[in-house]
Order: C-alpha cells, then sequence, then structure tokens
C-alpha cells in the first residue's frame, strides 16, 4: 500500500492504469514499462509498488546448503579493535601456536612459553556481492522478504568461509583447502602429534595411559561396526576428554554397515556356546538391536541421532562435506579459537544510478585463528574405510 498525499492522487491513479497491462504483456514489454515506472512514477514517490510483484516474483533458494562440524571444534571470543590476541603458555617448555596467515593462505606456528607470548594477526574474510531491493522498497512485505531471504545467504557464505578455515587451521591445511581434501590429508600424513608440545607427562605417569595420535585408522570395518565404537570409546578414555558429536559423511551411507552387523550378530546369541567359543560375548542386545532397527535416521541430518552403545551416550550427525568413509569425532574442548574483531566488520549498500529498484550489498569480517597444539587431543579422525559396497 502507498501512503500519499491528496496532491499525488491523480498521479496514483494514472500509474496504476499504466501497470494494469503487466500481467499480459511479454517480457520485453515489462522491461520497457518498468523503466518508464523507473524514470517517472519512482523518482517522485507516486508508483503503486504493489503492482510490481507479477513483474518482479520472488528469490528461489537453489542452493544444497553445506554442514559444518566447525562449530563443535572452535570457541569464539569478541573483541574490540583496540584489544590484540595474544598467547601464552603456563608451562616452560616451548609450545606451539598454529595461526592462519594472510599471505597467500598459508599457515604460520609461533612458539610461547610462560614468559614469552605470540600476537595474532587478524585477517578480513569477505562475500561477493549480492543485489538487494532497496531499503526504501520494503514497506512491501514481499520486498522485504526478498532482502531478507539474499542477506541471509550472503551471511551464510561468511559462516561457510569461516567454517573452512577453522577446519583448515585445526587440520593443518593451508587457508581455503576444501574441507573434504583437508580431512583426507590429514587421516594420509605422518602422525599430528610428531615435533608438537601435545602433553608433557608427569613422572610417575605410565606408558600407555594416554594417546600418542588422533588419527583411528580402522579402513577394513568398511562402515559403523561395534569397533569403529570401541575405538572411539579408547580415544575419549586415553585422551581422558568427554565426548560431544561424531560426524559421519553422508556419503557412502555407513550407518547400514551398524544395522545390517547388529543384525548378523544377534543372530548368533541363539545358538548354545560351544566349550571354547562363546558367540554370545560378541552379541548385542536384542533390546538394544530394537532401537537402532527403529531409529529415525533422518535425524541425523537435522539435530542428530542418540545412541546408547557400550554403557556411553553418542551423538551422531551426517554431514555433507565430510568425505566417505571418513569421520570426525569433537569432544567438549575445543580445537580452534576464533578471535573476531568486531569494529573492522563491514556492511554495506551500494548503490547502482541505473536501476532504481536494487542495490548491491557486500559483507566484511576481520578474524584471527589460532589453534594450540595440545588442543590437537581435543578431537578425532577416523577412518572407517570405503562404504562403496554397501
Amino acid at each position: 500500500m502507498l501512503i500519499t498525499l491528496d496532491g499525488n492522487r491523480e498521479k496514483v491513479t494514472a500509474a496504476k492504469e499504466a501497470l494494469k497491462t503487466f500481467g499480459d504483456a511479454s517480457r520485453v514489454e515489462r522491461a520497457a514499462k518498468r523503466k518508464a515506472i523507473s524514470e517517472k512514477e519512482i523518482a517522485s514517490g507516486t508508483a503503486d509498488f504493489t503492482m510490481l510483484r507479477a513483474v518482479e516474483g520472488d528469490f528461489i533458494d537453489l542452493a544444497i546448503h553445506k554442514d559444518s562440524f566447525a562449530d563443535d571444534l572452535a570457541i569464539d571470543t569478541d573483541l574490540d579493535v583496540e584489544t590484540i590476541p595474544i598467547w601464552k603458555a603456563r608451562y616452560a617448555p616451548l609450545t606451539g601456536i598454529t595461526t592462519g596467515s594472510a599471505f597467500g593462505g598459508g599457515l604460520a606456528t609461533y612458539y610461547v612459553t610462560q614468559d614469552s607470548y605470540a600476537q595474532l594477526t587478524p585477517f578480513f574474510i569477505d562475500t561477493e556481492e549480492v543485489r538487494v531491493p532497496r531499503m526504501a522498497l520494503t514497506q512491501d512485505p514481499d520486498k522485504l522478504g526478498q532482502r531478507d531471504a539474499a542477506l541471509l545467504r550472503q551471511a551464510e557464505t561468511l559462516r561457510l568461509k569461516r567454517d573452512t578455515y577453522v577446519v583448515d587451521i585445526v587440520l593443518g591445511q593451508p587457508l581455503g583447502t576444501d574441507i573434504a581434501t583437508a580431512v583426507v590429508n590429514y587421516a594420509g600424513g605422518s602422525n599430528p602429534y610428531t615435533g608438537k608440545t601435545v602433553y608433557v607427562a608427569d613422572t610417575g605417569v605410565q606408558s600407555g595411559t594416554y594417546e600418542t595420535t588422533n588419527i583411528i585408522n580402522i579402513s577394513t570395518e568398511a562402515g559403523l561396526t561395534n569397533r569403529f565404537f570401541e575405538e572411539v570409546i579408547n580415544q575419549m578414555i586415553l585422551s581422558r576428554r568427554q565426548l560431544r558429536t561424531i560426524h559421519i559423511p553422508v556419503a557412502g551411507l555407513p550407518w547400514r554397515k551398524l544395522v545390517r552387523s547388529a543384525a548378523t550378530v544377534i543372530s548368533l546369541s541363539g545358538y548354545t556356546p560351544g566349550a571354547s567359543v562363546n558367540p554370545d560375548l560378541a552379541a548385542v542386545p536384542a533390546s538394544q538391536f530394537e532401537k537402532v532397527w527403529n531409529m529415525d535416521m533422518s535425524q541425523a541430518l537435522t539435530s542428530g541421532i542418540v545412541m546408547e552403545i557400550f554403557g556411553h551416550t553418542f551423538r551422531l550427525k551426517a554431514n555433507n562435506v565430510l568425505p566417505q568413509g571418513y569421520a570426525i569425532v569433537t569432544t567438549d574442548q575445543p580445537a580452534a579459537q576464533v578471535f573476531n574483531i568486531k569494529q573492522m566488520s563491514v556492511s554495506t549498500d551500494i548503490s547502482d544510478p541505473k536501476d532504481a529498484y536494487f542495490v548491491g550489498h557486500y559483507e566484511k569480517r576481520q578474524l584471527a585463528l589460532a589453534a594450540p597444539d595440545p588442543w590437537i587431543r581435543n578431537f578425532a579422525v577416523v577412518n572407517f574405510g570405503s562404504t562403496a559396497n554397501l
């Protein structure tokens, strides 16, 4: 609805008459008439914008949105522009702090002690410009919805870029590396603990009571078997961390191995144990199998599904950025720190004199990333093998 002065009533009526033919006009005719309106009625503030709905239509979301596990890996801290993010250590040995570099996307490592510290260097991430309706048009609810939809998509691109950088710095990959590639490179590389000050064992701590890597290679399992969960529990106990979420890939549907292997094991439970073999020791209780069988696996795509097995509660969440055969296990401790420098954030509209309806919107954020060596223990990467034949 247009609110106008009585003196403009005649112009409004004339504009409505001119717009009546929009519904039957061809695309070229509509464009020409819309241009005429933009040059005359809109300039004088007398056009009835509700008539433009048939011309503009609505935005359509064609994106398959990416999932992410970065929020489980990192913690965020907001800083003023005057505040400088620095790191120190509580212990004397040199401790590495991996941080992102604004030069070429590479990673840099600073070393800190009790007496020396490392100063992090923030850098910018930004988005492409998107076209959104002018604020002057947002008295029309349809235009306001279009603007919100466009800005939401742009905010998502910022989040995805930030999440990619977080995963890259945690997995020691150059900033901007595709998440799936980063996971495969990390799991296929050498022991990530080598050459880093991950921990210092106090005198008297027995060897074998703490983990020596956060890569779990059980590729022969080819899916989510009982051994998968057993190894995750072992890692959790050795690292003295509480499990938060197991992020599993959508690719390959690895959960089918869980259902099938459980059914196979249960089928053995009716046999009478022999003198040397007791198949019941490997059996999954029927009540537990029923929980798995009746589980709504689609919940893994949203809030995740909760499983109780071996006395532990697991949350499984399906993720479409993880490559087939690899899982990420996150705990209650962070693997990276993100510092957001709020005053350096930019959100602005860029006017185009040739378009009276839309403006270009641009977003820019400044942040600093840090992944201390000891925090490597706070997550694990599991290679459970190819699930192509499930």
